[in-house]
């Protein structure tokens, strides 16, 4: 379900910054209509079974590689090099699992608009910048 609602909101915006936005803006929707309780499962059941569940282990551990690889794939394909989309994708796989609990507990949608927020100005600075414009003029200058 999170893969999809991530898919979701990468697909809604051309803009990765925007596109992660729209992420944290779906999920909060989610918990709120479900009244904060539907929380990620994945993450509860990984901290209750921590090494006691090789299974579930090796389940939560493909279920966060596949969503981060979502992300990654955005961003790599929005220009980012792709070390930095890896990274980047970590990054937001990371923040979106503690802003999730931090706005369920707070019954609130801010911690994941505030989370979107700053994932979308990190982004941002990953973004290829466009070459600047050559100009006649700019040859002519001493």
């Amino acid at each position: 379900m999170f893969a999809e609602l991530l898919r979701e909101g990468l697909d809604s915006a051309a803009d990765p910054a925007e596109a992660v936005i729209a992420c944290t803006r779906l999920l909060a929707e989610a918990l709120r209509a479900s009244d904060w309780q539907d929380g990620c499962p994945i993450t509860t059941t990984a901290l209750e079974t921590v090494g006691r569940a090789p299974v579930i282990e090796e389940a939560v551990t493909a279920a966060f590689a596949h969503w981060r690889a979502v992300v990654e794939e955005k961003l790599h394909g929005s220009g980012i090099g792709l070390t930095d989309a890896r990274e980047l994708a970590a990054t937001v796989i990371n923040t979106l699992e503690g802003a999730e609990p931090a706005a369920q507990v707070a019954r609130s949608e801010e911690p994941l608009h505030l989370t979107g927020r700053h994932l979308a100005r990190l982004i941002d600075t990953y973004r290829p910048q466009p070459a600047p414009a050559f100009t006649t003029a700019a040859l002519a200058a001493p």
